[in-house]
């Protein structure tokens, strides 16, 4: 068995479906385009559930095994074909997959606009630092208060700790003497 193809995870609620009248479409566009076809399902795979996803061709030749170029080649097909529209957000590209063909989630809405949430993968070799330095890098930490919490002002002192407060222990936590955990 091949160990380097990860296995799907089952997870009932993830998942895509396919409008049926466009598989045949799909199984013409795998014959004549393989190349075309990898990307395509690349971006199923990896999409939000608003059909998006920005990921350089770059990242997808790295993943798909092809070049550069053929990866550009198959993003024109799809693009001319209109399997998937390409937004450009300055110098990347986010990709659109066509909700009449494939989705994840749909909202029924019937709104157009151009804000988006997107899957975004990145891949290590367009880095400008190396993944492992990315454990020293210290980020600046924002406090967040959730929605019982009041922020305390000025320099009043807290009140002490009422027992009322704390969780019934766990049993595995304070076993009893004689008890096998």
């Amino acid at each position: 068995m091949d160990n380097s193809v990860q296995s799907v995870k089952a997870d009932v609620k993830d998942f895509v479906q396919y409008t049926r009248g466009h598989l045949k479409d799909l199984r013409s566009l795998a014959r004549r385009s393989p190349a075309a076809w990898q990307v395509f399902t690349l971006l199923t795979e990896r999409m939000n559930k608003s059909n998006a996803i920005v990921i350089s061709q770059a990242t997808m030749a790295q993943i798909l095994g092809y070049t550069r170029t053929t990866i550009n080649s198959a993003v024109k097909l799809l693009e001319r074909e209109c399997w998937v529209q390409v937004v450009k957000i300055g110098q990347v590209n986010a990709y659109m997959i066509n909700t009449k063909v494939v989705w994840r989630d749909h909202s029924g809405s019937g709104k157009r606009y151009a804000g988006f949430f997107a899957q975004v993968v990145a891949g290590e070799d367009e880095q400008a630092h190396p993944i492992e330095d990315w454990d020293n890098v210290e980020l600046r930490h924002v406090p967040v208060l959730m929605p019982a919490e009041l922020p305390l002002v000025g320099s009043e002192d807290l009140p002490p700790p009422d027992q009322a407060d704390l969780l019934p222990p766990d049993p595995m936590e304070f076993p009893r003497h004689g008890e096998n955990v």
